[in-house]
């Protein structure tokens, strides 16, 4: 073979593990999100039974490589080499794509991606020949635009029923079983599983060609044996689990849920990760057993067929194609952080408990959410007392709900979980089983928070804020589409424009955009993690940890309010508008941690005995003063930070030699308080209020010498405003900070004995 063909080829066989670890990290929160939100058992073990699933699924895959085939694309209306430079194209563009939403944890679909992609790709061609003489009128005979609207409209229906479904299953089921099912309705619970996992069983075994004949056997002469069978099979697991193991039924059902779910995702969606090289692997071993032919006039009308009839490779690389892509999955399953990332982000948006909320509240959701509470009320008044009395009360959550988890955290139960796995699973398999291409993360992702709704997991306290997430996750899907269809375009005009080495060129950029990525998102999550494990509580030890890791807190945020502090004053006098930029950003990451940690405390607070209630009520007190020292170093970054970018005038040389000297007593004053706090000497009280008024004298000064310099018409105006405001928001500092050691001097008096 020529170099080019070598280049593509190599190309071919590199860019589906690159799809495979970024398509798999965005879209593995479908199947594993039930299992690892209601913690039905530890994350290795849902792991291990997912990727199991995934090898598995990924043998029931070949059906689905039709739709880059045929159902997207017309092969025959381009050329061998149109359609290599289409799929590397389209390819890169998709790692790319999905790369950046795993690294903000945004999940996406895939689905969408490949599709838009490939429309963007294909007019990209069209315009080419349209330059080289064929015309534009050809670009309609490159899209099956029949199949492709009908996908389209498909995946757009599905995101309202997935929805509804889901709203309406979790509403009836949580009537039945209440959130008080625990150790009861263990029959009830194992035959509607087995029921549901039947019925996945059915749909499942229509979905392979790699076991066609045996298959189809038993499709003709064993149907109603193998449903049969399978019913009997599962209900008796489940009746063995809870009667005899003790065990519950909704927990098993999830994990065999996850396998099950994991399997039908991988033969529904593995088409988008390598349909596009080993299609193209396909037609480039096609050409090469053609003598005489030529890479610019090959036609591809042999891909217009049956996929099973124009097998270009043998059925055992067929196999051991299908068992790499599912061994690849499986361990990005136990490897990849920014699946992780993906994974937390559609959990919180379905967790049944209040606490910290990533996304803001927009005009859209608050609308949403205001229509809704008015349609809501009217119903209820409408309904008979005795109605409402009955669905409230199988809607009370159980006191102690978040027992037996060491850092009490459960996102939601395992009754909802069963619900998402289970209904998520027959669409999904459903969609498989009529060769239709659904959007898994649609699907899912809707189901779940379809359930979430219905069972009441969006209170009044957190519902503005879940919505929002939901609709910027809508918002980012169809982002994508965009995306997809504009970066496809472009690689492909690129590539040729400029030959496969452009193409090389664009994989080696893409390999790079991935490293920094992995890198970035690699300090993101150690912070978030550094975050997550100072705000780890156990209730049993509640006191010392408020006692121990609560003071470390304070002092980590202390010294961060000091260094962000320096940033901005700095930053002003030498005019670095990037380093007032990096404090704004700073101070506001810190207020969220400071809230977070603040509803960490009220949570612990509520369940500290009655002889720790005193010094309880001490250390809220601190994180008050402590988010109030957030607060004022926030007013002084925010309207420095906004002075500069809007280029006002700078300091005078005075203003700047005043401020160089705060910096320092302001730095010394709150060192020797972190100083005192960490050696735990409440003695050394006085020295600190010394400090403090020689620090304060030194600011009253300041504050004299300035105004006179207003007299005397030095400094402009915005400049002297923004000056006497540092010189108040400073004194503020410092008087809270002496407040706030008051307050830990209070706290560590107040702890019963042997606990200091």
């Amino acid at each position: 073979m020529s170099t080019i063909l070598w280049l593509i080829v190599i190309l071919l066989l590199t860019l589906p593990v690159f799809l495979l670890v970024t398509g798999i990290s965005n879209d593995a929160v479908n199947f594993l999100h039930p299992a690892i939100g209601s913690r039905v058992a530890s994350r290795k073990v849902i792991l291990a039974v997912a990727a199991v699933g995934l090898i598995v699924g990924s043998f029931f895959a070949g059906g689905m490589m039709e739709l880059v085939r045929q159902d997207i694309i017309n092969p025959a209306g381009f050329s061998l080499y149109e359609i290599l430079v289409l799929f590397i194209a389209v390819s890169i563009t998709n790692v790319i794509i999905l790369d950046a939403f795993n690294t903000t944890g945004f999940p996406i679909s895939t689905t969408i991606t490949l599709i838009f992609s490939l429309i963007g790709g294909a007019l990209a061609i069209g315009i080419s020949k349209a330059f080289g003489g064929g015309g534009l009128a050809q670009y309609p005979g490159l899209i099956n635009t029949d199949s492709l609207f009908l996908i389209l409209a498909g995946i757009l229906i599905s995101i309202f029923a997935s929805f509804i479904i889901g709203a309406i299953v979790q509403f009836f089921v949580r009537l039945i079983f209440s959130f008080h099912y625990h150790g009861r309705y263990n029959t009830l619970f194992a035959l509607t599983g087995a029921i549901a996992f039947t019925c996945i069983f059915y749909l499942s075994i229509r979905q392979g060609d790699i076991t066609g004949e045996g298959t189809q056997w038993i499709l003709d002469q064993s149907l109603i044996i193998s449903l049969a069978i399978c019913f009997a099979v599962t209900l008796l697991l489940f009746m063995l689990s809870a009667f005899v193991f003790k065990a519950e039924v909704p927990n098993i059902v999830v994990l065999a849920g996850t396998f099950v779910l994991a399997m039908s995702f991988t033969s529904n969606n593995l088409v988008n990760y390598i349909g596009l090289p080993m299609t193209g692997l396909e037609s480039l071993i096609k050409f090469l057993r053609t003598p005489g032919a030529s890479i610019d006039d090959f036609g591809l009308a042999f891909l217009n067929t049956e996929w099973s009839q124009t097998r270009n490779i043998s059925d055992w690389a067929y196999i051991l194609l299908f068992l790499a892509s599912g061994l690849i999955m499986a361990f990005t399953l136990f490897n990849s952080r920014k699946l992780q990332s993906v994974t937390n982000m559609e959990v919180y948006l379905g967790r049944q408990s209040p606490g910290s909320e990533r996304f803001r509240p927009t005009p859209l959701s608050i609308t949403m959410v205001r229509g809704f509470l008015r349609f809501y009320s009217r119903i209820e008044n409408s309904a008979p007392p005795r109605v409402r009395n009955y669905v409230a009360s199988r809607f009370e959550l159980p006191e102690s709900g978040r027992e037996g988890y060491p850092d009490h955290i459960i996102y939601f139960d395992s009754l909802r979980a069963s619900v998402n796995l289970i209904v998520s699973s027959l669409i999904v398999a459903l969609g498989t089983h009529f060769r239709f291409p659904l959007s898994t993360t649609f699907v899912v992702f809707m189901v779940a928070m379809g359930s979430s709704f219905a069972d009441r997991a969006w209170g009044r306290d957190s519902a503005v804020y879940r919505l929002s997430g939901v609709l910027s996750i809508l918002g980012a899907w169809f982002i994508t589409a965009i995306s997809g269809f504009l970066g496809a375009f472009v690689f492909t005009l690129l590539i040729i424009k400029g030959g496969i080495w452009v193409a090389l060129v664009l994989f080696v950029a893409m390999v790079i955009t991935l490293w920094q990525t992995t890198r970035a998102h690699r300090r993101k999550w150690a912070e978030e993690a550094a975050v997550i494990e100072s705000n780890f509580i156990r209730t049993n030890e509640s006191l010392e940890w408020i006692s121990e890791a609560g003071r470390s807190k304070v002092r980590a945020s202390l010294l961060e309010i000091s260094k962000i502090y320096v940033m901005a004053v700095d930053g002003l006098m030498h005019e670095n508008v990037s380093q007032l930029r990096e404090a704004v950003n700073k101070i506001e990451a810190l207020q969220k941690n400071i809230r977070n940690f603040k509803a960490e405390i009220f949570n612990t607070y509520s369940s500290l005995p009655e002889e720790s209630q005193d010094s309880g009520q001490y250390f809220v007190q601190i994180l008050d003063y402590l988010t109030a020292l957030a607060n004022t170093v926030a007013a002084i970054a925010a309207p420095a930070c906004e002075h500069m970018e809007n280029q006002h005038k700078t300091l005078t040389e005075a203003q700047k030699s005043d401020l160089t000297v705060i910096l320092d007593e302001f730095t010394a004053f709150i060192n020797f308080l972190i100083y005192l706090e960490k050696e735990r000497r409440s003695e050394a009280l006085a020295d600190l209020k010394k400090r403090q008024n020689a620090a304060i004298t030194l600011l009253e000064e300041y504050r004299v010498e300035q105004i006179r310099r207003i007299k005397l018409g030095k400094g402009s105006t915005r400049v002297n405003v923004i000056y006497m405001e540092i010189i108040g928001e400073t004194k503020n500092l410092l008087l809270y900070s002496y407040s706030l050691y008051q307050a830990i001097c209070d706290f560590n008096r107040k702890l019963p004995q042997g606990r200091k």
